[in-house]
């Protein structure tokens, strides 16, 4: 398991990925200089028909992440709280099912964001992290964006959030 140095300061990540800056698709520019580097977005990745993307490790691999959120109908955002503050995770297994209960999505992830392209419906989403398993339902609509923060408990910790 590792935890993601990227520390999260309360809500301003997640209202980062709420806001939904705009970006080239695949590519993110760091400031406004057009010099600057262009960091890549992690590969899509597909299990059956569902496309998806996961990852966030550095800086530049986030602000990626976070400008192209906004066109993926599902962002999820993984953390985990501690004593002063919430820090990204990864290595957390997300598995995502239709109505029907059928396993669209099973996967490892690679940072603390995972995409995923799933079409207009109802879903449930459970995601472990050391032995602690969250669980969400959701509806994603046409051309809406759910943006989901899934927050794991400091470590000895049994309290879901």
């Amino acid at each position: 398991m590792k935890t993601v140095e990227r520390v999260l300061t309360g809500a301003i990540a997640f209202a980062f990925v709420l806001a939904g800056i705009g970006s080239r698709p695949g590519f993110a520019q760091s400031g406004s200089d057009p010099s600057s580097t262009i960091a890549p977005l992690p590969a899509v990745q597909s299990q059956g028909q569902t496309e998806f993307l996961t990852g966030g490790i550095g800086a530049d691999e986030v602000e990626a992440i976070l400008k192209e959120a906004r066109t993926w109908p599902l962002v999820l955002q993984l953390a985990q709280n501690a004593p002063t503050h919430a820090a990204y995770i990864s290595d957390v297994r997300v598995t995502i099912k239709d109505e029907s209960g059928k396993i669209l999505l099973d996967t490892i992830t690679e940072g603390p964001f995972l995409l995923a392209k799933l079409a207009p419906g109802k879903y449930s989403i459970d995601a472990s992290y050391e032995s602690k398993t969250l669980h969400r339902d959701v509806s994603i609509g046409k051309g809406g964006s759910n943006k989901i923060m899934l927050l794991w408990p400091a470590s000895g910790n049994e309290k879901d959030r």
